[in-house]
């Protein structure tokens, strides 16, 4: 049972970004509760694996529960020796569970010696139970039954997303919320309820998911016919790449994990030169590959890449990545190459390795793709620069790289379509300005409109899926946003010049300049850094005393504009700016006079970059 519920954290680390936190119901979604109450054993599926969450609780199928939810749940099953109840026979399927849970005290029998284990579960039943694992007793309950019961119940947060209310009976559906809502409770001694059945917490805390990952999958193993060789998908949950999927979408060369309820496949390989490895390549533990260094997982892997093994310093080579990055399985590109599409951000030199092991030198291009990540492959061809979109091929030759020819694509993004095309799920989308290249992802287009013009590049699968898109500079997420505090320039006919101070990020920085200005004006700007100096200004739009602010933007004249990811919150007062927290300012907003400033709109892809709070 153990191994089950580590799973089942794991399952909702993995499914929420794989945070390492304790998440209550109300901030996560049906399909990781479940998950989480699955893999704890607490609740099953039928034999088809069917959750049935309408259906109502028994108090036989509720004693179950609670025993699966306490420290008895690998010590007790539902076989027993005696009767435990005139209508709970030793043969009942549940008489083990139901001793167990009226022993502790967590249920209790009726004056006429019956246990009723046909019943239904009222709402102020499953409430005392749950209460009672926290430790509470009757002691602790002020009133009379049930009032003093649910109170405790409520002021607890046990109460999240429950929908039953007093006397009336718990569907599978509440008994999930319920659970969930107790496994991040604090016990009447101040203790996270889930640390009591084992679970170790990290500096904030919480429950510390990620920390039990090596014990509770099985996995990784590489997809070398099908899944089914693997692993049965049958009433399995499925994700591919970290989204909701079926086994027939897991493919060849796949990272596949598992456990009982669900399975885990990752397409995430990477193709180039093999440049060295460390400590040693008789023994390697990490190698790098296309200029970027990775661990090595697993010993099939470690063994290829080894001078014992078929894949030598110098080789192309394709290495199978896992969930966490690190090295599955490693195979010569003649068997299998992942290609890549990206920017040329960055020219150079780099070693490489001919047949023989001698050493040389050549050409390189540092090209940052549409996963985020930077690779350094050989390219004679000077043709090529910063700035070029390029795709990267691999043939008998070696490294390919060619000029991506452009793709017109434009429409409103919505529902993971842009327009009438389709996108993955899983879309890699980069964002293109010169030789600065970011990383977004879908939700941060969400509602934005493409032009033909913003749009510089885009694949798709054989389904017609979106699977890689690179755009022209739309968010403008690549520029940094801060507050000009100072300007002092000139302009004569002898001289051209300017003083500048400005905060970014909360720090004071100065520049001056030579021979030109900036034509820059105090306040909120958009600002283009060059080689660590700043370049040039833009003035930000903005929008005073919001109607309302939310932890996603404001909304003002039933607008909204939403905040950047690293928007910057000031306080001004007594003529001088102090960073303030959004929490903080959110919470006394009636106290402030708020200015907020964006670049674009929202559908142009604009976001709230500062936000200035003076006090009233």
């Amino acid at each position: 049972m153990k191994k089950r519920i580590l799973s089942l954290l794991l399952t909702a680390a993995m499914l929420l970004g794989g945070a390492p936190a304790a998440f209550a119901a109300s901030e996560a979604s049906d399909s990781v509760i479940e998950q989480v109450i699955r893999a704890t054993g607490i609740m099953e599926g039928d034999a088809d694996g069917n959750m049935n969450l309408d259906n109502t609780v028994t108090r036989a199928e509720y004693a179950k529960m609670l025993v699966a939810a306490s420290t008895y749940q690998d010590k007790v099953s539902g076989a027993s020796n005696s009767s435990p109840f005139k209508d709970v026979p030793y043969t009942h399927w549940a008489a083990g569970y139901i001793q167990t849970a009226v022993e502790q005290g967590w249920l209790s029998g009726y004056l006429d010696g019956s246990y009723k284990p046909s019943n239904t579960v009222t709402l102020e039943e499953a409430a005392t139970g749950v209460l009672k694992l926290l430790g509470y007793t009757t002691e602790d309950f002020s009133g009379s039954y049930p009032y003093g019961q649910l109170a405790l119940y409520k002021s607890l947060g046990l109460d999240t997303k429950v929908t039953a209310s007093q006397g009336t009976a718990m569907t599978r559906r509440n008994m999930m919320y319920l659970f969930y809502n107790l496994l991040n409770a604090e016990t009447k001694d101040g203790q996270v309820y889930a640390q009591t059945l084992g679970y170790t917490l990290n500096d904030s805390g919480e429950i510390d998911y990620l920390s039990i990952v090596s014990d509770t999958m099985q996995g990784p193993y590489v997809v070398e016919g099908s899944l089914s060789d693997i692993v049965s998908g049958e009433n399995k949950t499925v994700y591919r790449n970290g989204y909701a999927s079926i086994a027939d979408a897991v493919q060849k060369y796949d990272v596949v994990y598992y456990n009982d309820s669900t399975i885990w496949a990752y397409a995430n390989a990477v193709t180039g030169t093999y440049q060295s490895a460390a400590p040693s390549a008789s023994s390697p533990t990490s190698v790098t590959v296309a200029g970027v260094s990775y661990e090595i997982d697993t010993s099939d892997a470690a063994l290829a890449l080894s001078t014992l093994g078929g894949l030598n310093i110098g080789d192309i080579v394709t290495l199978l990545l896992g969930r966490d990055g690190k090295v599955a399985a490693a195979l010569p590109a003649g068997e299998y190459a992942a290609g890549v599409a990206g920017v040329v951000t960055a020219t150079g030199t780099g070693t490489y390795y001919n047949a023989v092991g001698n050493a040389y030198t050549a050409r390189t291009i540092t090209v940052t793709a549409t996963d985020g990540a930077s690779y350094v492959y050989p390219c004679s061809k000077t043709s090529i620069d910063e700035g070029d979109m390029v795709s990267i091929g691999f043939g008998s030759a070696g490294t390919d790289v060619s000029i991506l020819n452009s793709a017109s694509l434009s429409g409103e993004v919505s529902g993971y379509s842009i327009g009438s095309r389709t996108m993955a799920k899983d879309v890699r989308i980069l964002d293109v300005n010169g030789t600065e290249a970011k990383r977004i992802y879908y939700s941060r287009l969400d509602g934005a409109e493409l032009d033909s013009s913003d749009v510089r590049y885009y694949a798709a699968n054989e389904a017609g899926e979106i699977t890689d898109l690179i755009l022209r500079n739309f968010t403008g997420d690549l520029y940094e946003y801060g507050i000009i505090t100072s300007v002092s320039e000139q302009d004569t006919d002898m001289s051209l010049s300017g003083s500048y101070t400005y905060l970014l990020d909360g720090e004071e920085r100065a520049l001056t300049t030579s021979g030109k200005t900036l034509g820059a004006s105090t306040g909120p700007a958009r600002l283009t850094i060059e080689n660590g100096q700043l370049d040039s200004v833009r003035s930000l739009q903005e929008i005073r005393n919001p109607d309302a602010i939310t932890p996603l933007g404001i909304t003002k004249d039933e607008e909204t504009w939403l905040f950047s990811d690293e928007c910057a919150v000031y306080l001004y007062q007594n003529s001088d700016y102090s960073l303030l927290s959004l929490t903080e300012l959110r919470n006394n907003f009636s106290s402030y006079s708020i200015t907020c400033y964006y670049d674009e709109d929202t559908e142009d892809g604009g976001r709230i970059r500062i936000v200035i709070a003076r006090p009233q």
